[in-house]
């Protein structure tokens, strides 16, 4: 039998030296191969950490050039309809466009200042969800909600701007069962060391919650305050950005009478830019009386449904903020709609604040003493009130769809929204409801 003899250290060395020289002459070939069909320097379409980043006009996009565009210091952009994207978009240079969770981001400059634009879609949690993933993933230094609103002053006109340097949420109401409303708390936040809240605007604080060892028996909780759980009914903008959308005022040119009123009339007046208090909500209010009712308890000047979404994620993630809102209608002139000529404005205002961006006052908390004269809270001396007393009358018809598709009419409306007479004295298993005896 033929026995082997063990391989010497050097034979296991040469080995060795081999197998890194085949490799090194693949890894050269595939290199070879690879520029020669142009993938080695440059993809045209590259994905880091769930961000696609794609080239714009052929202009190759290498990994260090994406990183690149993630951590460069750009103004974020939030549009949340397409034609008030488009004017902004217009003026841009774009150099790349990154896709994030199904949205679009557009990166590039508007003068000497790099910005990233993205349209979040319409409403509340669209305009939040879209302004967080801006937020965090790319180098975002200030951020703007640009866009369109409807007056809630009757100093506001068509065609004029509102700059939000407070932004609240007209739809966090508590309606009391002794004839009034108030503000239901605020919107309740988990602040950091870096969040943009000032302390004049904390309502309360939430409590400190439960840990592993005390959940068990944690209930109500002690009631012990939290540092980081705040509520805040009114969010203040950059100081700094207010200041800044200011000095647009002559951009914004003239509009004409018959835009403003809906009516046959000649002629034409100067558009204003007012800083004033955002009214947002998923609502769309057209009746005065329930604006007046509205406006009781929260002053505003424009009214949307982006912009608490839009400042809460901004405020809690430290980001400095501003909204600057054309007025498309008006309650006051019912007939007149102009959503082009608003979203243009409000671009205008944003495109002048990117290139006029401030150098100072960015982390500085705006206060009421920015707002201008014709503002609903400057001259009715407050933003949100304690109590609003209003009268309910009963409801009178109600329409819905059947099953079938057919449309239901309903009047003499249920009698569950009255109270019972008498007192509470048992319950019934058979019609699942108390019986009452007075």
């Amino acid at each position: 039998m033929i026995q082997n003899k063990p391989r010497s250290r050097w034979t296991w060395i040469a080995i060795a030296l081999l197998t890194i020289m085949a490799a090194a002459a693949a890894a050269v070939a595939v290199y070879e191969y690879e520029a020669a069909h142009g993938y080695a320097q440059h993809v045209d379409s590259l994905l880091l950490g769930g961000v696609r980043i794609t080239a714009v006009n052929g202009s190759p996009v290498t990994p260090a050039e994406a990183i690149a565009l993630l951590e460069a210091p750009r103004i974020g952009i939030v549009t949340p309809m397409a034609m008030e994207e488009a004017p902004i978009l217009a003026a841009m240079k774009v150099n790349a466009v990154a896709e994030i969770g199904g949205y679009t981001f557009y990166l590039g400059t508007i003068g000497n200042r790099s910005v990233v634009l993205v349209r979040s879609g319409e409403k509340e949690y669209a305009a939040e969800l879209a302004t967080y993933i801006m937020d965090t993933h790319f180098h975002v230094v200030a951020a703007i909600l640009s866009g369109t609103a409807g007056s809630r002053n009757p100093n506001v006109r068509v065609g004029d701007v509102v700059v939000g340097a407070f932004a609240v949420d007209k739809s966090s109401i508590h309606y009391h069962d002794r004839g009034f409303q108030s503000d239901y708390t605020g919107v309740e936040m988990v602040i950091t060391n870096e969040s943009l809240i000032g302390e004049q605007f904390i309502t309360t604080h939430g409590e400190v919650g439960p840990s592993p060892q005390n959940a068990s028996a944690y209930g109500y909780g002690p009631g012990t305050p939290s540092p980081n759980y705040i509520y805040v009914a009114v969010l203040p903008a950059s100081l700094g950005l207010v200041e800044a959308a200011e000095g647009a005022s002559g951009v914004l040119g003239n509009t004409s009478l018959a835009d403003v009123t809906g009516m046959n009339v000649s002629g034409s007046i100067p558009a204003r830019l007012i800083v004033g208090v955002i009214g947002s909500a998923n609502q769309w209010t057209e009746p005065l009386s329930w604006m007046e009712a509205q406006n009781a308890l929260y002053e505003t000047d424009a009214g949307e449904n982006e912009g608490s979404g839009f400042a809460y994620a901004n405020s809690q993630l430290g980001v400095p903020w501003v909204i600057i809102r054309g007025i498309s209608d008006s309650p006051w002139y019912p007939t007149t709609y102009h959503g082009v000529l608003a979203a243009d404005r409000a671009a205008a205002v944003t495109i002048y604040v990117v290139t006029h961006f401030p150098s100072s006052d960015l982390d500085t908390p705006a206060t009421p003493s920015i707002l201008s004269p014709l503002s609903n809270a400057a001259m009715h001396g407050y933003i949100v009130a304690e109590r609003a007393y209003y009268n309910v009358t009963p409801v009178t018809e109600v329409q819905y769809m059947a099953s079938n598709g057919s449309t239901v009419t309903t009047t003499g409306w249920p009698g569950e929204y009255s109270y019972p007479s008498g007192a509470a004295v048992g319950y019934s298993n058979y019609t699942d409801q108390l019986i009452y005896v007075g």
